[in-house]
C-alpha cells in the first residue's frame, strides 16, 4: 500500500517548532534559517489542508489539530532516528563525527588527526562545522569539542585546553603605530593607543573593558572596531595587522612562533573559559568515543597550552 506522507523535513521542522514553541528556536536546533523552518511548516500545513499553530506573542503554540500531530511526530522521529543509529553503528565501516567551531577544528584538530587516524586505520572521520552546544540525541554528532565556562547540561565534559587571551598585535600594526622600538610588554596606555577588534561569541567588549580595568586604566573607549564572529577570523584580522585582539594562546601558537603575532602583554583574561571534549554520558563505553577521547586529552596533554593536573582524567 503507498503511503500518503508529506516530506520528512516538514515533519522535523514541525516537531521541533511545536515542541520548542517557536520558529526561531526550531531554526538553532536544526541548524537552518528562520525562513527555512517557516517554509516548511507552511507546507505541511498545506498539506494536511488546515493551520497546526497559533500565535502567542512572539512564540507560537500548536492548535487542537497540531497537538494531536506532535506526539504522534515526535515518537515517529525517536523512532527513526534511534533505528538509523542501531544500524549505523552495526555497520562495517566506522565514523566518527567531530562538531567543532572552524577555528579549533583547523588550528588544533585537524594538524593532529594523522595521529588519531595512524592508531585508528579502520575509522573514518567526519568533521562539522558548528559553535552550538549539541544535542547528541537528536544530531548525527559522536563528539564535540566546544569553547566556554563548560557546565552544560546533559552532556559529558573534559576540559582539554585553557582558553585564556591576552592581548596579541602583528609586527606591521606596532611598526605603523610607533611601538615597534618600544620594550614589550607594553602599557595599558600603548594598547590603548591601537584600534582594537572583537569577537562575538565571548562578547570581547566586556572583556576589553575588564582587562584595562585589570591594567590599572579605566574610560577606555573598547567600542571603536570590528566585531568577527570566529576567533580563527579575529587572528588572521590581527596577522593582517588591522588591530591588537584578546586572542587565545592555544589558536595562535604557530603564528607567535612564526613571529606573524607578538604577544604585547602578560595580563591574561578570562580564565574560567576552555575548550571541552564533551559526549552523550550514555555511550562513554562506546570504543568509537573511548578511542578519541583517550586519543585527544594525550594530545591535549602534551600540548603547550595542556590541561591542568585537575582535570586529567
Amino acid at each position: 500500500m503507498k503511503r500518503a506522507l508529506p516530506p520528512l523535513n516538514a515533519i522535523r521542522a514541525f516537531e521541533a517548532a511545536a515542541r520548542l514553541g517557536g520558529v526561531g528556536k526550531a531554526a538553532e536546533e536544526l541548524n537552518v534559517t528562520h525562513g527555512a523552518v517557516s517554509h516548511q511548516i507552511k507546507a505541511l500545513e498545506a498539506w494536511v489542508g488546515c493551520p497546526l499553530f497559533r500565535k502567542s506573542g512572539r512564540n507560537v503554540e500548536v492548535n487542537s489539530a497540531g497537538a494531536a500531530l506532535l506526539p504522534v511526530a515526535g515518537t515517529a522521529l525517536d523512532t527513526l532516528a534511534e533505528r538509523l543509529s542501531e544500524i549505523r553503528e552495526s555497520g562495517a565501516a566506522s565514523t566518527l563525527t567531530i562538531s567543532a567551531a572552524p577555528s579549533i577544528a583547523y588550528r588544533w584538530i585537524v594538524p593532529r588527526l594523522h595521529g588519531f587516524a595512524a592508531r585508528y586505520p579502520g575509522v573514518d572521520v567526519r568533521l562539522n562545522h558548528s559553535s552550538q552546544v549539541t544535542d547528541f540525541t537528536r544530531e548525527d554528532i559522536d563528539v564535540a569539542v566546544r569553547f566556554g565556562r563548560g557546565g552544560w547540561r546533559e552532556v559529558e565534559e573534559i576540559r582539554l585546553l585553557e582558553g585564556g587571551a591576552v592581548p596579541l598585535a602583528s609586527p606591521a600594526l606596532l611598526e605603523r603605530h610607533g611601538l615597534a622600538e618600544c620594550p614589550l610588554p607594553l602599557s595599558a596606555e600603548q594598547i590603548a593607543s591601537l584600534p582594537i577588534q572583537h569577537e562575538a561569541a565571548v562578547d570581547s567588549h566586556t572583556l576589553w573593558r575588564e582587562w584595562f580595568a585589570r591594567s590599572g586604566m579605566g574610560d577606555v573607549d573598547v567600542e571603536r572596531g570590528v566585531t568577527y564572529d570566529d576567533s580563527g577570523a579575529l587572528l588572521s584580522v590581527a596577522v593582517a595587522g588591522h588591530g591588537v585582539v584578546l586572542g587565545r594562546i592555544a589558536l595562535a601558537r604557530e603564528e607567535l612562533a612564526n613571529g606573524l603575532l607578538v604577544q604585547v602583554s602578560d595580563i591574561p583574561i578570562s580564565d574560567e573559559f576552555g575548550y571541552y571534549l564533551v559526549y552523550d554520558p550514555a555511550r562513554r563505553n562506546d570504543p568509537l568515543i573511548a578511542g578519541f577521547r583517550d586519543w585527544i586529552i594525550a594530545e591535549a596533554a602534551s600540548s603547550p597550552e595542556r590541561i591542568p593536573d585537575t582535570y586529567a582524567v
